[in-house]
């Protein structure tokens, strides 16, 4: 199971309705109350995972704890259930309001309604600034009306959630495993410290750039809104400074000047054999991006680093960040407007040159790429390591990596934005280390930390 390395830099901690006379209503009245419920919950969730530090505590982060649970989801929910007047809601009461709601969906959700509501609950829970609040609602309610009216969610599942393990089990954190094939693992080949002078590989390795398009020099660095330094934080008090030409110290995304700057200062630390670029290219402003604004930040940045880079190939992941709304990953069978091929397909046009065509097929597809063979010594890229996402996912691809140890060089993950690597362990003994992961630092500031220097970008690889 993965253990944690030392970390290589100081990791910060991230920590209504109307209801009817005997406590139910009428399957109209349930069903927009339910959606605001479940929008609520998802709004909160969005909002949390802006700051990606958060909901996840690396130095504490382990694929087999609690540690996956969202906390912040987990105080708002008691809160919910007060504005809602739910305190002494019973368990067959909750599973038959959750049942009428799934029967209401599959007729017509008025989905103006629900987002009205659920405006006025954001601002009452004060989730977040009455301003963010309207335009998250709006960004999000008619994906979460569609997820809501797909999902498999039971009314055991949902009572859960809300009244606790006694009325039902929300299982998105219940355990799975992935088959894995049956060919018997080799024995485990130690590995031997490469010979003198044999041949490596110097891959630059890039993550979490953030660029804020709306960043401006002298507003106020510590807004009420979850993202600053920008066109609407407004002017800091008369004792306070305001955000800075290149960057802040704060909940401040990068402005291009200093992206440029940091990939035009690349020369003296090359040359490079290749680039990992594990994602997050948009600024953290989740309550009003829009897919132009997603698409402009990937054919700006992509357009950037092929400036300074030239010809080195680099191998692009995809960040949570990418999509609006944020952390929106509709599976491939979704199709039309819910789905997410406009930005694969996008993904695919900007980075054809240095993509192989079946790792552009996989992109359009999955947003995943490969580009090698099997029966190589291969690296993992990604954007969200193992152990800072839901613990039944960090375990499989543990199991993924203990059984491909011989095969598996590296891996190289992003998220965190702090500089610190991941031990992987045996399953047996726990003792012995059997794969690492590296975590590269961010380009951006958010939230108070110092940006990533190119001599800390440069990884160097045996190649024999």
């Amino acid at each position: 199971m993965p253990r944690y390395g030392a970390s290589l830099r100081q990791s910060c901690p991230r920590s209504g309705r109307e209801q009817g006379q005997d406590g139910t209503a009428g399957a109209p009245g349930l069903l927009w109350m339910g959606l605001v419920l479940a929008l609520a919950l998802a709004l909160a969730l969005a909002l949390a995972l802006s700051d990606s530090r958060v909901l996840w505590a690396p130095a504490e982060a382990h694929p087999l704890s609690p540690q996956g649970h969202p906390a912040r989801l987990h105080r708002i929910v008691p809160r919910l259930r007060d504005v809602f007047g739910w305190g002494n809601l019973t368990c067959p009461i909750c599973k038959g309001l959750f049942t009428a709601i799934n029967l209401g969906l599959k007729k017509e959700p008025n989905v103006a309604r629900v987002g009205s509501v659920a405006i006025k609950l954001c601002n009452l829970l004060k989730i977040a600034p009455p301003a963010v609040c309207q335009s998250i609602v709006h960004l999000f309610e008619d994906d979460m009306v569609e997820v809501w009216r797909r999902s498999v969610l039971s009314p055991s599942e949902a009572c859960g959630l809300l009244l606790g393990s006694t009325c039902g089990h929300w299982d998105i954190f219940s355990s799975w495993n992935i088959s894995l094939p049956t060919v018997p693992k080799p024995p485990p080949k130690p590995p031997s410290p490469p010979a003198p002078g044999a041949p490596v590989s110097r891959i630059l390795f890039l993550t979490d750039l953030h660029w804020d398009h709306d960043y401006l020099e002298g507003t106020d660095p510590d807004c009420a809104d979850p993202l600053c330094c920008r066109r609407g934080s407004g002017l800091p008090p008369a004792s306070r400074p305001g955000a800075g030409y290149w960057g802040e110290y704060s909940k401040c995304d990068l402005p291009l000047r200093t992206l440029e700057s940091l990939l035009s200062g690349l020369g003296p630390a090359g040359p490079f054999d290749m680039v990992y670029w594990t994602g997050d290219i948009p600024a953290h402003d989740v309550w009003h991006q829009t897919r132009q604004d997603q698409l402009r930040a990937l054919t700006t940045v992509t357009a950037l680093v092929r400036k300074f880079l030239g010809p080195v190939p680099v191998y692009p992941a995809v960040g949570n960040h990418e999509s609006t709304p944020v952390n929106s990953f509709p599976p491939p069978f979704i199709e039309g407007n819910h789905s997410s091929r406009w930005l694969y397909e996008a993904m695919a046009k900007a980075w054809e040159p240095w993509l192989p065509a079946e790792a552009l097929r996989t992109l359009r597809y999955l947003s995943s790429v490969e580009t090698q063979e099997g029966k190589r010594k291969v690296h993992i890229i990604g954007h969200i390591p193992p152990g800072h996402c839901l613990k039944s996912w960090s375990w499989n691809y543990y199991r993924i990596v203990a059984r491909y140890e011989n095969t598996l060089a590296a891996q190289f993950f992003g998220h965190t934005h702090v500089d610190e690597f991941e031990v992987f362990y045996d399953e047996e003994t726990l003792s012995r280390p059997l794969a690492v992961a590296f975590l590269a630092p961010s380009a951006t500031t958010y939230i108070g930390l110092n940006p990533v220097s190119p001599t800390s970008l440069q990884v160097t690889v045996c190649t024999k």
